[in-house]
Protein backbone atom coordinates (compact mmCIF):
# COMPACT_ATOMS: atom_id res chain seq x y z
CA UNK A 1 0.00 0.00 0.00
CA UNK A 2 2.74 2.45 0.88
CA UNK A 3 4.08 2.36 -2.69
CA UNK A 4 0.70 3.27 -4.20
CA UNK A 5 1.39 6.96 -4.66
CA UNK A 6 4.90 6.36 -6.00
CA UNK A 7 3.44 4.15 -8.74
CA UNK A 8 1.02 6.83 -9.90
CA UNK A 9 3.74 8.77 -11.72
CA UNK A 10 4.74 5.68 -13.69
CA UNK A 11 1.22 4.90 -14.96
CA UNK A 12 0.06 8.50 -15.29
CA UNK A 13 0.82 8.90 -19.02
CA UNK A 14 -1.46 5.99 -19.84
CA UNK A 15 -4.19 6.72 -17.30
CA UNK A 16 -4.57 10.47 -17.74
CA UNK A 17 -3.60 11.18 -21.34
CA UNK A 18 -7.06 10.29 -22.77
CA UNK A 19 -8.47 13.10 -20.61
CA UNK A 20 -5.70 15.37 -21.87
CA UNK A 21 -7.00 14.67 -25.38
CA UNK A 22 -10.35 16.14 -24.32
CA UNK A 23 -9.20 19.12 -22.30
CA UNK A 24 -6.31 20.87 -23.98
CA UNK A 25 -6.51 24.56 -23.06
CA UNK A 26 -3.13 25.13 -21.49
CA UNK A 27 -3.12 24.93 -17.69
CA UNK A 28 -6.77 23.96 -17.31
CA UNK A 29 -5.76 20.32 -17.70
CA UNK A 30 -3.73 20.49 -14.48
CA UNK A 31 -6.71 21.64 -12.46
CA UNK A 32 -9.17 19.24 -14.07
CA UNK A 33 -6.97 16.23 -13.45
CA UNK A 34 -6.10 17.36 -9.96
CA UNK A 35 -9.82 17.54 -9.17
CA UNK A 36 -10.29 14.13 -10.79
CA UNK A 37 -7.57 12.71 -8.59
CA UNK A 38 -9.05 14.15 -5.40
CA UNK A 39 -12.53 12.85 -6.20
CA UNK A 40 -11.47 9.36 -7.24
CA UNK A 41 -8.86 8.74 -4.57
CA UNK A 42 -10.26 10.64 -1.59
CA UNK A 43 -11.87 7.49 -0.16
CA UNK A 44 -8.99 5.17 -0.97
CA UNK A 45 -6.51 3.78 1.57
CA UNK A 46 -8.01 5.54 4.60
CA UNK A 47 -6.77 4.85 8.12
CA UNK A 48 -9.48 4.75 10.76
CA UNK A 49 -8.94 5.21 14.48
CA UNK A 50 -10.99 5.00 17.68
CA UNK A 51 -10.78 7.14 20.82
CA UNK A 52 -11.83 4.48 23.37
CA UNK A 53 -13.52 7.27 25.34
CA UNK A 54 -14.17 6.55 29.06
CA UNK A 55 -15.46 8.76 31.86
CA UNK A 56 -12.50 7.86 34.06
CA UNK A 57 -9.13 6.17 34.19
CA UNK A 58 -7.61 4.12 37.00
CA UNK A 59 -4.04 4.17 38.24
CA UNK A 60 -3.21 0.74 36.80
CA UNK A 61 -4.17 1.72 33.26
CA UNK A 62 -2.49 5.11 33.55
CA UNK A 63 0.71 3.41 34.74
CA UNK A 64 0.56 0.87 31.92
CA UNK A 65 0.10 3.57 29.28
CA UNK A 66 3.01 5.54 30.70
CA UNK A 67 5.26 2.50 30.56
CA UNK A 68 4.28 2.02 26.90
CA UNK A 69 5.65 5.50 26.12
CA UNK A 70 2.26 6.92 25.26
CA UNK A 71 2.09 10.68 24.87
CA UNK A 72 -0.21 12.28 27.47
CA UNK A 73 -2.18 15.42 26.61
CA UNK A 74 -3.98 17.25 29.41
CA UNK A 75 -7.15 19.18 28.51
CA UNK A 76 -7.64 21.87 31.16
CA UNK A 77 -10.75 24.02 31.20
CA UNK A 78 -8.73 26.94 29.80
CA UNK A 79 -5.80 25.33 27.97
CA UNK A 80 -4.29 22.17 26.47
CA UNK A 81 -0.75 21.04 27.29
CA UNK A 82 1.55 18.16 26.57
CA UNK A 83 2.84 16.08 29.48
CA UNK A 84 6.37 14.73 29.23
CA UNK A 85 8.40 12.47 31.54
CA UNK A 86 5.10 11.15 32.89
CA UNK A 87 4.80 8.51 35.60
CA UNK A 88 2.19 7.25 38.08
CA UNK A 89 2.77 6.99 41.81
CA UNK A 90 0.28 6.44 44.62
CA UNK A 91 -2.75 6.88 42.33
CA UNK A 92 -1.45 10.20 40.99
CA UNK A 93 -0.08 11.22 37.60
CA UNK A 94 3.08 13.33 37.47
CA UNK A 95 5.06 15.00 34.69
CA UNK A 96 6.40 18.15 33.09
CA UNK A 97 3.94 20.35 31.20
CA UNK A 98 5.11 21.70 27.82
CA UNK A 99 3.50 23.66 25.00
CA UNK A 100 1.70 21.18 22.80
CA UNK A 101 3.99 20.18 19.88
CA UNK A 102 2.47 20.70 16.39
CA UNK A 103 2.65 16.99 15.62
CA UNK A 104 0.36 16.30 18.57
CA UNK A 105 -2.09 19.10 17.86
CA UNK A 106 -3.87 17.62 14.83
CA UNK A 107 -6.60 15.49 16.45
CA UNK A 108 -7.63 17.36 19.60
CA UNK A 109 -11.40 17.48 19.13
CA UNK A 110 -12.62 14.16 17.68
CA UNK A 111 -16.29 13.34 17.24
CA UNK A 112 -16.40 10.46 19.68
CA UNK A 113 -19.77 9.28 18.40
CA UNK A 114 -18.42 8.73 14.89
CA UNK A 115 -17.15 5.37 13.66
CA UNK A 116 -15.44 7.04 10.71
CA UNK A 117 -12.64 8.93 12.43
CA UNK A 118 -9.77 9.15 9.92
CA UNK A 119 -6.09 9.73 10.62
CA UNK A 120 -3.79 10.67 7.79
CA UNK A 121 -1.02 8.23 7.00
CA UNK A 122 1.65 10.83 7.74
CA UNK A 123 0.11 11.50 11.20
CA UNK A 124 -0.35 7.90 12.34
CA UNK A 125 3.00 7.63 14.09
CA UNK A 126 2.26 10.54 16.46
CA UNK A 127 -1.53 10.53 16.77
CA UNK A 128 -1.94 6.86 17.63
CA UNK A 129 0.27 7.07 20.72
CA UNK A 130 -1.80 9.86 22.29
CA UNK A 131 -3.71 9.64 25.57
CA UNK A 132 -6.06 12.60 26.15
CA UNK A 133 -7.07 13.30 29.76
CA UNK A 134 -9.74 15.91 30.59
CA UNK A 135 -10.14 17.88 33.82
CA UNK A 136 -12.36 20.76 34.95
CA UNK A 137 -9.39 22.42 36.62
CA UNK A 138 -7.82 25.57 35.24
CA UNK A 139 -4.17 25.78 34.31
CA UNK A 140 -2.21 28.48 36.05
CA UNK A 141 0.44 30.09 33.83
CA UNK A 142 3.07 29.58 36.54
CA UNK A 143 2.56 25.83 36.53
CA UNK A 144 5.24 23.73 34.87
CA UNK A 145 5.17 20.61 37.00
CA UNK A 146 2.01 18.57 36.95
CA UNK A 147 0.60 16.40 39.68
CA UNK A 148 -3.00 15.25 39.95
CA UNK A 149 -4.96 12.29 41.18
CA UNK A 150 -6.11 10.04 38.37
CA UNK A 151 -9.55 10.25 39.95
CA UNK A 152 -9.71 13.98 39.05
CA UNK A 153 -10.06 13.26 35.34
CA UNK A 154 -13.64 13.14 34.03
CA UNK A 155 -12.78 11.74 30.60
CA UNK A 156 -9.98 9.66 29.10
CA UNK A 157 -9.38 9.02 25.37
CA UNK A 158 -6.80 6.43 24.34
CA UNK A 159 -6.29 6.64 20.58
CA UNK A 160 -5.63 3.48 18.59
CA UNK A 161 -5.94 2.21 15.01
CA UNK A 162 -9.17 0.47 14.00
CA UNK A 163 -7.32 -2.35 12.27
CA UNK A 164 -10.35 -4.19 10.90
CA UNK A 165 -11.98 -1.13 9.32
CA UNK A 166 -8.62 0.09 7.96
CA UNK A 167 -7.75 -3.27 6.43
CA UNK A 168 -11.20 -3.55 4.84
CA UNK A 169 -10.90 -0.07 3.34
CA UNK A 170 -7.48 -0.89 1.89
CA UNK A 171 -8.75 -4.11 0.36
CA UNK A 172 -11.73 -2.33 -1.18
CA UNK A 173 -9.41 0.43 -2.39
CA UNK A 174 -7.26 -2.09 -4.22
CA UNK A 175 -10.32 -3.74 -5.73
CA UNK A 176 -11.76 -0.39 -6.78
CA UNK A 177 -8.54 0.88 -8.27
CA UNK A 178 -7.90 -2.36 -10.12
CA UNK A 179 -11.45 -2.34 -11.47
CA UNK A 180 -11.12 1.30 -12.44
CA UNK A 181 -7.75 0.67 -14.01
CA UNK A 182 -9.20 -2.17 -16.08
CA UNK A 183 -11.87 0.17 -17.43
CA UNK A 184 -9.39 2.99 -18.03
CA UNK A 185 -6.79 0.75 -19.67
CA UNK A 186 -9.51 -0.79 -21.82
CA UNK A 187 -10.48 2.69 -22.98
CA UNK A 188 -6.84 3.56 -23.60
CA UNK A 189 -6.24 0.42 -25.64
CA UNK A 190 -9.32 1.22 -27.72
CA UNK A 191 -8.22 4.84 -28.15
CA UNK A 192 -4.54 4.19 -28.86
CA UNK A 193 -4.52 0.86 -30.69
CA UNK A 194 -3.61 0.66 -34.32
CA UNK A 195 -7.00 0.43 -35.97
CA UNK A 196 -5.63 -0.93 -39.20
CA UNK A 197 -7.06 -4.17 -40.69
CA UNK A 198 -7.06 -6.85 -38.00
CA UNK A 199 -5.93 -10.41 -38.76
CA UNK A 200 -7.42 -13.42 -36.93
CA UNK A 201 -6.02 -16.91 -37.55
CA UNK A 202 -8.06 -20.08 -37.08
CA UNK A 203 -6.70 -22.42 -34.41
CA UNK A 204 -8.83 -25.57 -34.11
CA UNK A 205 -12.06 -23.69 -34.73
CA UNK A 206 -11.20 -20.59 -32.68
CA UNK A 207 -10.03 -17.41 -34.37
CA UNK A 208 -7.20 -15.80 -32.42
CA UNK A 209 -5.92 -12.29 -33.05
CA UNK A 210 -2.57 -12.23 -34.82
CA UNK A 211 -1.67 -8.65 -35.79
CA UNK A 212 -2.64 -5.58 -37.77
CA UNK A 213 -1.71 -4.88 -41.39
CA UNK A 214 0.06 -1.91 -43.05
CA UNK A 215 -0.15 0.32 -39.99
CA UNK A 216 0.16 4.01 -40.80
CA UNK A 217 -1.27 3.71 -44.34
CA UNK A 218 -4.00 6.20 -43.45
CA UNK A 219 -4.38 7.67 -46.97
CA UNK A 220 -4.56 6.11 -50.42
CA UNK A 221 -1.24 7.80 -51.18
CA UNK A 222 0.37 5.79 -48.35
CA UNK A 223 -0.98 2.46 -49.61
CA UNK A 224 1.61 -0.27 -49.21
CA UNK A 225 2.05 -4.03 -49.02
CA UNK A 226 2.67 -5.77 -45.71
CA UNK A 227 4.37 -9.15 -45.23
CA UNK A 228 2.96 -10.55 -41.99
CA UNK A 229 4.58 -13.75 -40.65
CA UNK A 230 1.91 -16.24 -39.58
CA UNK A 231 3.95 -17.73 -36.78
CA UNK A 232 1.05 -19.62 -35.20
CA UNK A 233 0.51 -21.79 -38.30
CA UNK A 234 2.23 -25.19 -37.96
CA UNK A 235 4.87 -25.89 -40.63
CA UNK A 236 3.02 -29.09 -41.64
CA UNK A 237 -0.47 -27.56 -41.70
CA UNK A 238 -2.86 -29.15 -44.19
CA UNK A 239 -5.24 -26.21 -44.30
CA UNK A 240 -5.17 -22.61 -43.16
CA UNK A 241 -8.03 -20.24 -42.43
CA UNK A 242 -7.91 -16.62 -41.37
CA UNK A 243 -10.04 -13.48 -41.33
CA UNK A 244 -9.26 -9.85 -42.07
CA UNK A 245 -11.67 -7.67 -40.11
CA UNK A 246 -12.48 -3.99 -39.95
CA UNK A 247 -11.63 -2.12 -36.75
CA UNK A 248 -13.88 0.19 -34.77
CA UNK A 249 -14.31 3.68 -36.23
CA UNK A 250 -12.38 2.70 -39.36
CA UNK A 251 -12.98 1.78 -42.98
CA UNK A 252 -10.61 -0.51 -44.86
CA UNK A 253 -9.64 -0.51 -48.55
CA UNK A 254 -8.04 -3.88 -49.23
CA UNK A 255 -6.31 -4.26 -52.58
CA UNK A 256 -4.67 -7.67 -52.62
CA UNK A 257 -4.39 -10.68 -50.30
CA UNK A 258 -2.29 -13.76 -50.87
CA UNK A 259 -0.83 -16.55 -48.79
CA UNK A 260 2.88 -17.15 -49.41
CA UNK A 261 4.36 -20.53 -48.54
CA UNK A 262 8.15 -20.56 -48.20
CA UNK A 263 9.76 -24.03 -48.04
CA UNK A 264 13.23 -23.95 -46.55
CA UNK A 265 15.75 -26.04 -44.62
CA UNK A 266 14.44 -27.11 -41.24
CA UNK A 267 17.42 -25.64 -39.37
CA UNK A 268 16.93 -22.05 -40.57
CA UNK A 269 14.30 -19.36 -40.25
CA UNK A 270 13.00 -16.97 -42.91
CA UNK A 271 11.59 -13.45 -42.89
CA UNK A 272 10.48 -11.03 -45.59
CA UNK A 273 11.68 -7.42 -45.40
CA UNK A 274 9.47 -4.43 -46.13
CA UNK A 275 10.31 -4.66 -49.86
CA UNK A 276 9.21 -8.31 -50.08
CA UNK A 277 12.73 -9.80 -50.29
CA UNK A 278 13.03 -13.05 -48.33
CA UNK A 279 16.06 -13.77 -46.18
CA UNK A 280 17.07 -16.85 -44.26
CA UNK A 281 18.94 -16.69 -40.98
CA UNK A 282 20.30 -19.32 -38.65
CA UNK A 283 21.46 -18.13 -35.23
CA UNK A 284 21.52 -14.42 -34.56
CA UNK A 285 24.54 -12.90 -32.84
CA UNK A 286 23.77 -10.74 -29.81
CA UNK A 287 25.14 -7.23 -29.43
CA UNK A 288 28.51 -6.55 -27.86
CA UNK A 289 27.05 -3.30 -26.56
CA UNK A 290 23.81 -1.34 -26.76
CA UNK A 291 24.03 2.26 -25.60
CA UNK A 292 21.55 5.13 -25.72
CA UNK A 293 22.45 8.73 -26.41
CA UNK A 294 22.51 9.47 -22.67
CA UNK A 295 24.93 6.57 -22.09
CA UNK A 296 22.47 4.05 -20.65
CA UNK A 297 23.60 0.47 -21.18
CA UNK A 298 20.62 -1.60 -22.38
CA UNK A 299 22.47 -4.62 -23.73
CA UNK A 300 20.66 -6.98 -21.35
CA UNK A 301 17.26 -5.59 -22.36
CA UNK A 302 17.92 -6.40 -26.04
CA UNK A 303 19.73 -9.72 -25.61
CA UNK A 304 16.65 -11.93 -26.04
CA UNK A 305 12.96 -11.83 -26.91
CA UNK A 306 11.40 -11.70 -23.46
CA UNK A 307 8.94 -8.75 -23.45
CA UNK A 308 11.46 -6.50 -21.72
CA UNK A 309 11.36 -3.45 -23.94
CA UNK A 310 13.49 -0.41 -24.57
CA UNK A 311 10.95 2.30 -25.41
CA UNK A 312 13.28 4.94 -26.89
CA UNK A 313 12.68 7.16 -23.88
CA UNK A 314 16.20 8.59 -23.59
CA UNK A 315 17.33 12.20 -24.04
CA UNK A 316 17.29 13.48 -27.62
CA UNK A 317 20.47 13.15 -29.67
CA UNK A 318 21.94 16.00 -31.76
CA UNK A 319 19.40 15.29 -34.51
CA UNK A 320 16.53 15.58 -32.04
CA UNK A 321 15.51 11.91 -31.74
CA UNK A 322 15.77 8.98 -29.35
CA UNK A 323 18.25 6.29 -30.33
CA UNK A 324 20.31 3.26 -29.43
CA UNK A 325 23.75 2.40 -30.85
CA UNK A 326 24.46 -1.31 -31.36
CA UNK A 327 27.93 -2.80 -31.72
CA UNK A 328 28.40 -6.30 -33.19
CA UNK A 329 31.35 -8.53 -34.03
CA UNK A 330 31.96 -8.81 -37.79
CA UNK A 331 33.73 -11.68 -39.52
CA UNK A 332 36.48 -10.42 -41.84
CA UNK A 333 34.94 -11.88 -44.99
CA UNK A 334 31.36 -10.77 -44.22
CA UNK A 335 30.10 -8.58 -47.07
CA UNK A 336 26.46 -8.85 -46.06
CA UNK A 337 24.51 -9.05 -42.82
CA UNK A 338 20.90 -9.34 -41.71
CA UNK A 339 19.72 -7.22 -38.79
CA UNK A 340 16.93 -9.06 -36.95
CA UNK A 341 14.76 -7.22 -34.44
CA UNK A 342 11.65 -8.00 -32.45
CA UNK A 343 9.60 -4.86 -31.86
CA UNK A 344 6.26 -3.07 -31.97
CA UNK A 345 4.93 0.46 -31.91
CA UNK A 346 3.80 1.85 -28.55
CA UNK A 347 0.37 2.80 -27.20
CA UNK A 348 1.91 6.14 -26.29
CA UNK A 349 2.74 6.70 -29.96
CA UNK A 350 -0.89 5.93 -30.83
CA UNK A 351 -2.12 8.50 -28.32
CA UNK A 352 0.29 11.12 -29.63
CA UNK A 353 -0.83 10.50 -33.21
CA UNK A 354 -4.46 11.00 -32.17
CA UNK A 355 -3.52 14.22 -30.40
CA UNK A 356 -1.82 15.38 -33.60
CA UNK A 357 -4.95 14.61 -35.66
CA UNK A 358 -7.11 16.48 -33.13
CA UNK A 359 -5.09 19.63 -33.82
CA UNK A 360 -6.88 19.85 -37.18
CA UNK A 361 -10.30 20.13 -35.54
CA UNK A 362 -13.14 20.33 -38.04
CA UNK A 363 -10.58 20.98 -40.80
CA UNK A 364 -9.42 17.35 -40.66
CA UNK A 365 -11.56 16.07 -43.56
CA UNK A 366 -10.31 18.89 -45.80
CA UNK A 367 -6.72 18.14 -44.83
CA UNK A 368 -7.13 14.41 -45.49
CA UNK A 369 -8.58 15.14 -48.94
CA UNK A 370 -5.46 17.17 -49.67
CA UNK A 371 -3.24 14.30 -48.49
CA UNK A 372 -5.10 11.88 -50.78
CA UNK A 373 -3.87 13.95 -53.72
CA UNK A 374 -0.32 14.48 -52.43
CA UNK A 375 2.81 12.90 -53.84
CA UNK A 376 3.46 9.54 -52.15
CA UNK A 377 7.22 10.16 -52.03
CA UNK A 378 6.66 13.48 -50.26
CA UNK A 379 4.48 11.79 -47.62
CA UNK A 380 7.06 9.05 -47.10
CA UNK A 381 9.78 11.69 -46.69
CA UNK A 382 7.68 13.53 -44.10
CA UNK A 383 7.27 10.32 -42.09
CA UNK A 384 11.00 9.59 -42.20
CA UNK A 385 11.85 13.23 -41.38
CA UNK A 386 9.77 12.75 -38.25
CA UNK A 387 11.41 9.32 -37.61
CA UNK A 388 8.04 7.65 -37.18
CA UNK A 389 9.37 4.45 -38.77
CA UNK A 390 12.37 2.88 -37.04
CA UNK A 391 15.36 4.38 -38.87
CA UNK A 392 18.60 2.38 -39.23
CA UNK A 393 22.06 3.88 -39.81
CA UNK A 394 25.51 2.33 -40.18
CA UNK A 395 28.79 3.99 -39.20
CA UNK A 396 31.27 4.25 -42.08
CA UNK A 397 34.48 6.24 -41.60
CA UNK A 398 33.05 7.78 -38.41
CA UNK A 399 29.94 9.05 -40.20
CA UNK A 400 26.40 7.69 -39.91
CA UNK A 401 25.00 6.57 -43.25
CA UNK A 402 21.29 5.82 -43.70
CA UNK A 403 20.53 2.16 -44.50
CA UNK A 404 16.75 1.74 -44.50
CA UNK A 405 13.83 1.79 -42.09
CA UNK A 406 11.44 -0.68 -40.49
CA UNK A 407 7.83 0.11 -41.39
CA UNK A 408 5.27 1.02 -38.74
CA UNK A 409 3.62 -2.22 -37.62
CA UNK A 410 1.15 -0.94 -35.02
CA UNK A 411 0.93 -1.55 -31.29
CA UNK A 412 -1.49 -4.47 -31.19
CA UNK A 413 1.27 -7.08 -31.56
CA UNK A 414 5.04 -7.30 -31.80
CA UNK A 415 6.81 -9.18 -34.58
CA UNK A 416 10.20 -10.25 -35.93
CA UNK A 417 11.57 -8.08 -38.75
CA UNK A 418 14.64 -8.31 -40.98
CA UNK A 419 16.81 -5.78 -42.80
CA UNK A 420 19.68 -6.43 -45.18
CA UNK A 421 22.91 -4.59 -44.30
CA UNK A 422 25.75 -4.12 -46.81
CA UNK A 423 28.96 -4.54 -44.78
CA UNK A 424 31.63 -4.87 -47.48
CA UNK A 425 32.82 -1.28 -46.92
CA UNK A 426 33.16 -1.72 -43.16
CA UNK A 427 36.81 -2.23 -42.17
CA UNK A 428 37.88 -4.07 -39.05
CA UNK A 429 36.12 -6.71 -37.01
CA UNK A 430 33.26 -4.59 -35.60
CA UNK A 431 30.11 -3.03 -36.99
CA UNK A 432 28.16 -0.14 -35.45
CA UNK A 433 24.47 0.43 -36.18
CA UNK A 434 22.15 3.11 -34.86
CA UNK A 435 18.37 2.72 -34.48
CA UNK A 436 16.54 6.03 -34.22
CA UNK A 437 12.91 7.14 -33.81
CA UNK A 438 10.61 9.71 -32.25
CA UNK A 439 10.38 9.78 -28.46
CA UNK A 440 8.55 6.68 -27.12
CA UNK A 441 7.21 5.59 -30.52
CA UNK A 442 8.74 2.08 -30.58
CA UNK A 443 9.21 -0.76 -28.12
CA UNK A 444 12.36 -2.73 -28.97
CA UNK A 445 12.55 -6.20 -27.43
CA UNK A 446 15.50 -7.81 -29.26
CA UNK A 447 18.24 -6.89 -31.71
CA UNK A 448 20.70 -9.35 -33.26
CA UNK A 449 22.69 -9.87 -36.44
CA UNK A 450 23.24 -12.82 -38.76
CA UNK A 451 26.04 -13.15 -41.34
CA UNK A 452 25.07 -16.52 -42.84
CA UNK A 453 24.54 -16.90 -46.57
CA UNK A 454 20.99 -17.00 -47.83
CA UNK A 455 19.92 -20.66 -48.00
CA UNK A 456 17.98 -22.11 -50.90
CA UNK A 457 14.22 -21.92 -50.52
CA UNK A 458 11.13 -21.98 -52.72
CA UNK A 459 8.34 -19.45 -52.39
CA UNK A 460 4.89 -20.38 -53.67
CA UNK A 461 1.65 -18.44 -53.67
CA UNK A 462 -1.10 -20.74 -52.38
CA UNK A 463 -4.40 -20.25 -54.18
CA UNK A 464 -7.42 -19.84 -51.89
CA UNK A 465 -10.32 -22.26 -51.88
CA UNK A 466 -12.62 -19.60 -50.48
CA UNK A 467 -12.61 -15.79 -50.17
CA UNK A 468 -15.96 -14.72 -48.77
CA UNK A 469 -16.94 -11.32 -47.37
CA UNK A 470 -19.26 -11.21 -44.37
CA UNK A 471 -22.15 -10.22 -46.68
CA UNK A 472 -21.60 -13.57 -48.53
CA UNK A 473 -20.05 -12.03 -51.68
CA UNK A 474 -17.16 -13.86 -53.34
CA UNK A 475 -14.10 -11.56 -53.39
CA UNK A 476 -11.53 -13.93 -54.93
CA UNK A 477 -11.09 -12.00 -58.16
CA UNK A 478 -11.07 -8.57 -56.49
CA UNK A 479 -8.21 -9.49 -54.15
CA UNK A 480 -6.11 -11.40 -56.67
CA UNK A 481 -3.96 -8.52 -57.97
CA UNK A 482 -2.57 -5.13 -56.98
CA UNK A 483 -4.78 -2.78 -58.94
CA UNK A 484 -7.43 -0.16 -58.36
CA UNK A 485 -10.07 -2.70 -57.33
CA UNK A 486 -10.63 -2.76 -53.55
CA UNK A 487 -12.75 -4.62 -51.06
CA UNK A 488 -14.29 -1.99 -48.80
CA UNK A 489 -14.90 -2.94 -45.16
CA UNK A 490 -16.99 -0.85 -42.75
CA UNK A 491 -18.66 -1.43 -39.38
CA UNK A 492 -18.30 -5.11 -38.35
CA UNK A 493 -17.52 -6.45 -41.82
CA UNK A 494 -14.76 -8.98 -42.47
CA UNK A 495 -13.40 -11.32 -45.13
CA UNK A 496 -12.82 -15.04 -44.54
CA UNK A 497 -10.04 -16.93 -46.35
CA UNK A 498 -9.54 -20.68 -46.60
CA UNK A 499 -6.61 -22.58 -48.14
CA UNK A 500 -5.69 -26.22 -48.75
CA UNK A 501 -1.93 -26.51 -48.31
CA UNK A 502 0.25 -28.56 -50.72
CA UNK A 503 2.48 -30.92 -48.77
CA UNK A 504 6.22 -31.31 -49.34
CA UNK A 505 7.70 -34.79 -49.71
CA UNK A 506 11.09 -33.61 -48.41
CA UNK A 507 11.40 -34.32 -44.67
CA UNK A 508 14.43 -32.04 -44.42
CA UNK A 509 12.39 -28.94 -45.19
CA UNK A 510 9.65 -27.07 -43.41
CA UNK A 511 7.23 -24.36 -44.45
CA UNK A 512 6.82 -20.82 -43.15
CA UNK A 513 3.80 -18.74 -44.11
CA UNK A 514 3.30 -15.05 -44.81
CA UNK A 515 0.10 -13.14 -45.30
CA UNK A 516 0.87 -10.66 -48.09
CA UNK A 517 -1.68 -7.87 -48.26
CA UNK A 518 -1.84 -4.35 -49.66
CA UNK A 519 -4.20 -1.49 -48.99
CA UNK A 520 -4.92 1.50 -46.81
CA UNK A 521 -7.54 2.66 -44.30
CA UNK A 522 -9.35 5.75 -43.04
CA UNK A 523 -10.36 6.87 -39.57
CA UNK A 524 -14.07 7.64 -39.27
CA UNK A 525 -13.79 9.51 -35.98
CA UNK A 526 -15.57 12.85 -36.11
CA UNK A 527 -13.22 15.62 -34.99
CA UNK A 528 -14.64 18.93 -33.84
CA UNK A 529 -13.27 22.27 -32.74
CA UNK A 530 -11.10 24.84 -34.40
CA UNK A 531 -7.82 23.93 -36.07
CA UNK A 532 -4.74 24.93 -34.09
CA UNK A 533 -2.68 26.35 -36.95
CA UNK A 534 0.06 27.66 -34.66
CA UNK A 535 0.67 24.14 -33.38
CA UNK A 536 0.31 22.49 -36.79
CA UNK A 537 2.86 24.73 -38.49
CA UNK A 538 5.54 23.19 -36.26
CA UNK A 539 5.10 19.81 -37.93
CA UNK A 540 6.62 21.08 -41.17
CA UNK A 541 9.98 20.92 -39.42
CA UNK A 542 12.07 17.78 -39.06
CA UNK A 543 11.80 16.15 -35.65
CA UNK A 544 8.59 17.96 -34.64
CA UNK A 545 6.88 14.73 -33.54
CA UNK A 546 9.71 13.94 -31.15
CA UNK A 547 9.43 17.37 -29.51
CA UNK A 548 5.62 17.09 -29.41
CA UNK A 549 5.82 13.69 -27.73
CA UNK A 550 8.28 14.92 -25.11
CA UNK A 551 6.11 17.97 -24.33
CA UNK A 552 2.97 15.88 -23.86
CA UNK A 553 4.79 13.33 -21.73
CA UNK A 554 6.05 16.10 -19.47
CA UNK A 555 2.50 17.48 -19.18
CA UNK A 556 1.10 14.25 -17.83
CA UNK A 557 4.08 13.77 -15.53
CA UNK A 558 3.39 17.25 -14.13
CA UNK A 559 -0.25 16.29 -13.62
CA UNK A 560 0.83 13.13 -11.81
CA UNK A 561 3.04 15.21 -9.51
CA UNK A 562 0.12 17.55 -8.68
CA UNK A 563 -2.16 14.58 -8.00
CA UNK A 564 0.45 12.86 -5.89
CA UNK A 565 1.02 15.94 -3.73
CA UNK A 566 -2.71 16.56 -3.25
CA UNK A 567 -3.38 13.00 -2.14
CA UNK A 568 -0.50 13.05 0.34
CA UNK A 569 -2.04 15.97 2.23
Amino acid sequence: MKNFHSKIAAIAPFVFFPILLIVRKKRRIVYVLALFAVITLSSCFLNFYRTNTKTSIDAANASRLSSENKYFIIHFSNSIKGLENSYVKDDSLYGTMVPLPPEHAQYLHPNTSSRALVVKAKDKKNALVEVHLYTNSELKETDSLFAASVLSFNRADVYELREGATKTNHILSVVGIVAGAVLIIGAIVAAASCNCPQVYVDNNGTYNFSSGLYSGAVYSTLERTDYLPLNTVPYNAKDISFKIANAKNEEQFINKVELLQVNHASDVNVLADRHGAIYSYEKTMATLSATTNDKNDIKNVLSQTDEQYYSFDNAANKDGFSDVTLTFDKPKDADNAKLIIHARNTYWGGLIHKEFINLFGDEFEKWRTKQEAANAKDLEKWQTDQALPLMVYIKINNEWKFVDYYQLIGNTASRDMVMHIDTKNIPGDKIELKLETAYRFWDLDFAGIDYSNNENFTATVVEPTEVIKSDSTNETATLQNSDKEYVHLVNDEFISFKYSIPQSADNNTKASYFLVSGGYYHSLEHITGKADYNALIRFKKQGAFDKFSREKYKEVQDVAAVMNSLNKK
